[in-house]
């Protein structure tokens, strides 16, 4: 894993819960906050499930949206991970791998805790 290039502050902002035409369960858990060098980040953390697997304690994931820089620039941004919870809380553990927007690649380890309704963890380099 490369050497660590931030943090990122974010709150849980609520979920949107949806049925896909194949009759998956989709969710988007909604985050905002801060990502040290690259200013404010909006965006969901997406699960596409089956009833039975939505009882699951680990599996896959996106996490796409936007990135509002210090310098009034805006970007989309889109990783893909995986979950774990955390045996017997209401905690998961989530990495992430994506592409910033000058075309560069990031790695995301966090921890999302519904208790204290935030998700936190450090970016690395990729």
């Amino acid at each position: 894993m490369g050497k660590v290039i931030g943090e990122f502050r974010t709150k849980y902002t609520g979920s949107t819960y949806s049925r896909s035409s194949d009759g998956r369960l989709l969710t988007s858990a909604n985050f905002e906050g801060t990502a040290d060098g690259f200013g404010t980040v909006i965006g969901s953390i997406n699960l596409s499930q089956t009833l039975e697997e939505s009882r699951q304690t680990s599996g896959t994931c996106t996490f796409d949206g936007q990135i509002f820089g210090d310098d009034g620039s805006v970007s989309g941004t889109m990783a893909d991970g995986t979950w774990e919870q955390v045996s017997g809380e209401n905690v998961w553990r989530f990495c992430f791998d994506g592409q910033t927007p000058d075309g560069g690649r990031v790695r995301t380890e966090g921890v999302a805790d519904l208790a204290a309704r935030s998700y936190n963890g450090q970016i690395f380099e990729a």
